[in-house]
């Protein structure tokens, strides 16, 4: 139990890390990886719908 708690954790600060990260791109450097500023959170969490990121492209 407390094993899944750390990994929750762990799990929670690199996401947080990721989205810092691809806040301080530029909108063209993001639109070279394939989201837009607005999708960052999804596509880190991997919620992103695949027709949304076509869509971008």
């Amino acid at each position: 139990m407390l094993r899944d708690s750390g990994d929750a954790l762990a799990t929670y600060w690199v996401r947080r890390e990721a989205i810092k990260t691809l806040r301080q791109l530029d909108d063209r450097a993001l639109h070279d990886i394939g989201i837009s500023r607005c999708h960052i959170e999804s596509a880190v969490a991997g919620t992103i719908d695949q027709l949304e990121l076509v869509r971008l492209r």
